[in-house]
């Protein structure tokens, strides 16, 4: 392959914390700026293409889980595992805001068109939309089922789109802060989601391996495109709209959306792509494993249909609305890249076309096509309307009220009850079906059961049970035995790859304790010579020393993802690494 036919190159990778990299985030206005967060509680940033660290911040006291610029990439905004968001000026390299509220991890951030504000979703469910000028939140969110992967702000600023690990896809209304639309088609989490720069037309990534177009004029869903061979982690149309981006595992394709149809495939060695974007006729996409970051770089004009060529490899799936009139392949765009391939760069080829059944059109629908969202609106309410600034005439209950002749809401105090009663049920539910499932476990162990009882408990799934169960039964030493060993082990092997701290303390303790009571009778077992004799008995000793030791080392090939962890826990991971390498 020839400099000049390489369509997709690795651009660089380094190391980029101390710690595991959780997050990252490309710069929306040149992606020339790129931030990390991780394990080590810091916030880097980096200019794409050097390795050397452009400014570290810090001021989080647990993990760094999601991160993100505003539009002029003047801030960059972070949120933690304990829920907490913080917002620096990028310049100044000060923390600006501090914004509490949320009870779990936040799982993502995005900025309003105008900048001023700023919506957060977390693991607790919730979306929250804060006024960073006044450091409050104005309004609270609450009906996703699930962790908040994605959310948007439509480009007028008057809606916000959310995406959960529950399937769902929510627009809230600013002004009445009510859900106006919920899509439900995905079979599994919504990971990404997109706006059409000039249609009325949003784009929904899931876990369930497929993209979603829907019309935000009807509401209707225009077309879905076929499985893909792993999980839809990124979504970016490209800046004139004519074809979407989507990034998967170690993937990259093209789609066209009237009809569902990919345009051309790549396959790209990036691993779990966390971020993309646009710029200069070149897609930027970078992911991260463990303390690296790997950025990549893909040229669009060497793509379908950029390249003059819109025959597309495959009808990617039968749509299910009104098609607008396939459009003509477009031109070719001027070149400018931001990036260059390097001599040698790692190549990306396009996989073999997937074959699939020519799907049957039905005849077209033409829809508006807008050349930029604040022209015009739809013609049904509640729709779009023209641009308005977004006034926070907050009261003490949080509700916004939008320039546009909107009365400002008000709530009474038994819908403010009644609203605050309805956050807490999700707290409530999950803590009763934990009560639930200890009562379960209390039950089988009060017969008397023990090794059922740890079994039972490991199953549920439950890291939070399985924490609970270890602690108690580490304060008694005498109910150990080498089946105990064989039951927790593969639990701890799961537990090493929590982020909650606690989590790993507790594995950390319990594997110490299991090396240093049972370790030399493991290894006096494994290395006693053979007998003549059947012993039964021992023959089932040295099958539990010898799955032990497995077990033991698979954990120990793992550990070593936390070395670089810092304070009381990264002491106790190194202890527990010494420890295991002595095993040995």
């Amino acid at each position: 392959m020839t400099f000049q036919s390489k369509r997709a190159w690795r651009l660089q990778e380094f190391a980029a914390h101390g710690g595991n990299v959780n997050c990252l985030a490309l710069g929306p206005k040149k992606a020339r700026l790129m931030a990390t967060g991780g394990e080590d509680r810091k916030v880097n940033l980096w200019t794409i293409g050097s390795p050397t660290v452009t400014l570290s911040l810090s001021g989080h006291t647990s993990g760094i889980d999601c991160v993100g610029f505003d539009e002029s990439e003047e801030h960059v905004v972070a949120g933690s595992a304990s829920g907490t968001i913080k917002l620096w000026n990028i310049d100044k390299a000060q923390v600006v805001r501090t914004l509490s509220g949320h009870k779990a991890n936040i799982s993502a951030l995005s900025f309003h068109t105008y900048g001023k504000f700023l919506a957060s979703g977390s693991l607790d469910t919730n979306v929250r939309l804060w006024d960073t000028r006044r450091q409050g939140c104005i309004c609270t969110y609450k009906g996703h089922g699930g962790r908040i992967n994605c959310l948007k702000f439509s480009p007028d600023g008057k809606w916000i789109v959310t995406g959960s690990e529950d399937g769902t896809v929510k627009m809230w209304d600013l002004g009445t802060s009510k859900v106006i639309q919920e899509f439900k088609q995905h079979t599994a989490g919504v990971s990404c989601l997109q706006f059409h720069p000039c249609e009325f037309l949003l784009a929904t990534g899931s876990a369930d391996k497929t993209v979603k177009f829907w019309d935000l004029e009807t509401f209707d869903l225009v077309s879905t495109t076929s499985s893909e061979a792993k999980p839809i982690r990124q979504i970016v149309y490209d800046p004139k709209g004519d074809a979407l981006f989507s990034g998967a595992e170690d993937s990259l394709r093209v789609y066209g959306w009237e009809p569902a149809r990919v345009y051309d495939s790549l396959c790209m060695f990036w691993g779990k792509v966390a971020d993309m974007t646009v710029q200069s006729n070149q897609l930027i996409g970078a992911s991260f494993q463990h303390t690296n970051v790997a950025v990549w770089v893909v040229d669009i004009g060497k793509l379908k249909p950029f390249n003059g060529d819109a025959t597309p490899l495959v009808e990617a799936s039968e749509s299910v609305a009104p098609l607008s009139a396939p459009t003509q392949a477009p031109p070719s765009r001027p070149s400018g890249p931001v990036f260059q391939p390097s001599s040698n760069p790692d190549p990306a080829q396009p996989p073999p076309p997937v074959q699939h059944e020519p799907m049957k059109r039905t005849p077209p629908k033409q829809r508006k096509n807008l050349q930029h969202w604040e022209q015009k609106g739809p013609t049904k309410e509640p729709r779009y309307g023209q641009m308005g600034e977004v006034n926070v005439a907050a009261n003490a209950l949080g509700k916004i009220s939008l320039i546009d002749n909107q009365p400002e809401q008000t709530i009474t105090e038994s819908e403010f009850m009644k609203t605050a009663a309805n956050g807490h049920r999700g707290v409530r539910d999950n803590l009763e079906a934990r009560l639930r499932n200890l009562q379960y476990v209390r039950t089988v162990w009060s017969k008397g059961d023990l090794k059922q009882a740890l079994e039972v408990a490991i199953s549920l799934d439950d890291q939070g049970i399985t924490v609970d169960i270890l602690q108690v039964i580490q304060s008694s030493p005498a109910i150990w035995d080498l089946h105990i060993c064989t039951i927790v082990l593969p639990a701890l092997r799961t537990l090493f790859h929590s982020k909650h701290e606690n989590h790993l303390f507790v594995a950390c303790s319990t594997l110490k304790h299991i090396i240093k009571s049972f370790g030399q009778l493991i290894k006096d077992n494994l290395n006693a010579p053979p007998v003549g004799n059947i012993d039964i008995t021992r023959e089932e000793r040295y099958k539990k020393c010898h799955l032990c030791h497995q077990q033991i080392a698979n954990i120990s090939r793992e550990i070593t993802r936390h070395s670089g962890a810092q304070g009381k826990l990264g002491s106790a991971i190194r202890e527990i690494i010494k420890i295991s390498e002595s095993f040995y």
